[in-house]
């Protein structure tokens, strides 16, 4: 983990290059869209990668790792298209992690998806604890 990132606009002052897009087509596909400013690799009921554009420029990139189907090789190799690209991935407690198979992993395993295919039951149950811990 690197560091937390309280930014609020990523993409203001730097453009991604093509790298990504290969990267997301080489291990996803290129998928439809239902919006000319928005490019989608994989599909969006599994493992995917949103590009959403506003006026010409990337606003957001969105990577969703699907953790009901994900194949270890499949994201290994989107990561390392994600690597030469020379991307950094932020997790949803906006922490900053390299695009590697070990540093994703264990962001993974730290995230609420994770946790709730843990235990379903004992995850709902935190989502109504008074003290606000989930």
């Amino acid at each position: 983990m690197l560091e937390r990132i309280e930014r609020g606009d990523l993409w203001a002052h730097a453009q991604p290059d093509d790298a990504i897009e290969r990267a997301a087509s080489d291990v996803l596909g290129r998928s439809p869209s239902w919006s000319p400013e928005v490019d989608i690799w994989g599909h969006d009921d599994a493992t995917c990668l949103t590009m959403i554009r506003e006026g010409g420029r990337i606003v957001e990139v969105l990577l969703r790792v699907d953790l009901r189907s994900v194949q270890r090789a499949e994201l290994a190799r989107l990561l390392d298209g994600l690597r030469r690209a020379r991307v950094l991935l932020v997790d949803e407690t906006k922490r900053l992690h390299e695009p590697t198979l070990p540093a994703v992993l264990h962001a993974l395993k730290m995230s609420k998806a994770w946790r709730y295919l843990q235990d379903p039951r004992a995850f709902i149950a935190s989502l109504s604890d008074p003290e606000g811990r989930d």
